[in-house]
């Protein structure tokens, strides 16, 4: 049985305030220790991306506590502990005053026992903040595009890709207009040189588009919000919305604009990570599979959301699978295919477990929906 069980999976610190309710259950509390623990969502890296830790002592057997969370100023004070008996402050902390934000801070709830972790709950932190979002983005674009070297990543990225293609000239009819909303550096430059149908690619940052621009003259760049998207209403025949809609703080909105600038009858090609993906399901958390997605949908979440707006679904698919879990441990669950066996030896388990996420997409890391507007 889990000792800790956190009751608030997500909790938003967009004014960077917020509190976690969690359940305990811990004999020989004296003997444990406690701590919640903030990082940039994988950005681990300390002091740089570490906001701090907190540690706190656990009430004795069963119990419900709530973490209090004020970061407006970072320090000792920033959390602190309510319990039946009261309110209780960090025993220890450190903390880091000139943390700056990320879209995402990890907080972990780590309990252990004599230096050994016992068990690490996953929270994730949301700040859903214009200017957090923004650096961000800056810092990516300007680090790395969209082929990274790790082995997974270059897998599923190059599966995508695949799929992507055979879905765009299949739904996207000859000397049709489609935009790329939200396009970094525009997955139609990375699949193939040239379309039957014009591209109009927008997204927010201006330097990062002026460089696509100079290499790719052939499609049209414009500098523009996702939300609202900068455009009159029905001017596409087709849009592309990828890995965009869980990076919005209000996915409704983002539907509501994709179904606004689609003529009717219009094309959407949308893809998104799986917010209850495999992994997920078995942790009983909901990690966000990047640093900067604030609103990840589940399979049934985004069917369910494609309806409400008027979209017809034509096509859902997966990619990939975590079959490979640590399935005994009790640390979080993760996909070690991404992490430890992330090697070039893995290769052929890599491409048929990305396969693998078609057979069953409820579960998959990433989802492909086509839908056309009603």
């Amino acid at each position: 049985m889990a000792r800790i069980v956190a009751l608030t999976p997500v909790v938003d610190l967009s004014r960077r305030r917020g509190e976690i309710r969690f359940r305990s259950t811990v004999k020989g509390s004296a003997r444990h220790v406690f701590a919640v623990d903030l990082y940039s969502h994988l950005r681990e890296k300390h002091p740089d991306t570490h906001v701090g830790y907190w540690v706190f002592p656990l009430p004795e057997g069963p119990a419900e506590s709530t973490i209090g969370i004020d970061l407006t100023e970072i320090g000792p004070g920033s959390l602190w502990m309510e319990t039946a008996a009261g309110r209780v402050s960090a025993a220890d902390s450190w903390s880091n005053p000139e943390y700056t934000f990320d879209p995402i801070v990890g907080i972990q709830l780590v309990l252990r026992r004599d230096g050994r972790v016992l068990e690490n709950r996953f929270v994730a932190g949301r700040v859903a903040d214009p200017e957090v979002l923004r650096s961000y983005y800056h810092r990516v674009h300007a680090e790395h595009g969209y082929t990274p070297a790790e082995p997974f990543l270059h897998e599923l990225h190059a599966a995508m890709l695949r799929k992507l293609e055979r879905l765009f000239l299949r739904h996207f009819a000859p000397a049709s207009r489609v935009l790329d909303a939200g396009c970094g550096r525009s997955l139609f430059t990375e699949i193939r040189p040239d379309w039957p149908f014009g591209i109009v690619a927008a997204d927010v940052d201006l330097d990062l588009l002026a460089a696509r621009k100079a290499e790719f003259p052939t499609l049209r760049w414009v500098v523009g919000d996702a939300h609202p998207l900068p455009f009159r209403d029905a001017s596409f025949d087709g849009l592309f919305a990828g890995e965009l809609i869980e990076h919005l703080p209000d996915p409704d909105a983002g539907m509501d604009e994709f179904r606004r600038v689609l003529r009717p009858g219009g094309t959407l090609v949308l893809t998104t990570p799986n917010r209850r993906r495999l992994a997920n399901v078995v942790d009983r958390s909901e990690r966000p599979y990047s640093p900067d997605h604030l609103s990840e949908l589940s399979y049934d979440e985004a069917r369910a959301l494609l309806g409400d707006h008027g979209f017809e679904i034509v096509e859902s698919t997966g990619l990939h699978l975590e079959l490979l879990l640590n399935w005994l441990s009790p640390l979080p669950k993760l996909d070690r295919l991404q992490r430890s066996w992330n090697r070039g030896w893995a290769v052929p388990l890599m491409r048929a477990l990305l396969a693998a996420g078609a057979l069953a997409p409820r579960y998959a890391l990433d989802l492909v929906f086509v839908a056309r507007r009603g």
